[in-house]
């Protein structure tokens, strides 16, 4: 599991900044009619948006992937630069009993939010569409320009023409709090799953219908024993885990268990 700690620290008092993802309001703001032109400043910001996408040099790191049984699911992946900051967030997300998947992406200069980047489905059945909502903000990070476009299919998206909306500031606390495994992200033992020819060890957050991650247990180590004797006992036991992807058939990710150890 490659997260780098130290940035991690450091980057926790930057949290200001989409909703929770599961949570995402429809903006209040009118749009406008005229046809959209975006403006120099938002050329500009951009341009750093595709410096830093295009930066093949940047380290990644990945959160566990967590899904719950109501169908919900969330994933993040963090891109830091030569100086351990974080330049880019993606988090991925599925709402409980959604088929769509959805998204926000985060771009950072030195240490603070300049864009934000939101794709995500409004309205049910037939009556529903797929949305990109982009914000601009200042260096103190706040909302300058949110723009958004609308299609009834998301690969539509790219015909349509974006819209000055109502500022709507995008917050990245949630992707955090995966990525550090607090909260409803938080790491303790909920047991084990046999799939031949895997076992799985389960984590995740020690409630009901909460969000929980299978790791491929490699190696038979004293704590996976000790688990295994007091399966029941030891549910909800505090875990510290290093770990990695690796990718199976037809695309399908493992999260391969590197290490485990009880948490104090």
């Amino acid at each position: 599991m490659k997260i780098f700690p130290t940035f991690l620290i450091s980057f926790l008092f930057l949290l200001t900044a989409c909703g929770e993802s599961e949570n995402l309001n429809i903006d209040n703001g009118e749009f406008v009619d005229d046809e959209y032109n975006p403006s120099s400043q938002e050329m500009s910001f951009e341009q750093l948006i595709s410096d830093i996408d295009q930066n093949d040099s940047l380290r990644l790191g990945h959160s566990l992937a967590y899904s719950r049984e109501d169908g919900a699911s969330m994933e993040v992946t963090i891109y830091v630069n030569a100086k351990n900051e974080t330049v880019k967030l993606v988090e991925q997300y599925v709402n409980a009993n959604s088929p769509s998947i959805s998204s926000n992406v985060f771009h950072f200069k030195s240490g603070a939010i300049i864009s934000s980047k939101e794709l995500f489905e409004e309205g049910e059945g037939e009556d529903g569409y797929f949305v990109e909502r982009i914000t601009y903000y200042n260096k103190k990070e706040e909302p300058i320009i949110t723009k958004r476009k609308t299609a009834p299919y998301e690969d539509q998206l790219d015909k349509e023409v974006h819209e000055l909306v109502e500022k709507q500031k995008c917050y990245y606390d949630k992707a955090m709090r995966a990525l550090e495994r607090k909260g409803e992200f938080s790491v303790t033992f909920q047991g084990f799953v046999k799939e031949e020819p895997y076992l799985y060890l389960i984590v995740g957050e020690n409630t009901k219908n909460g969000y929980y991650s299978p790791l491929v247990v490699q190696y038979m180590t004293p704590l996976i024993k000790k688990l295994q004797e007091d399966e029941v006992g030891m549910l909800g036991t505090p875990l510290s885990i290093d770990f990695d992807q690796l990718s199976g058939a037809e695309g399908y990710e493992y999260q391969i268990l590197l290490s485990a150890s009880i948490r104090k």
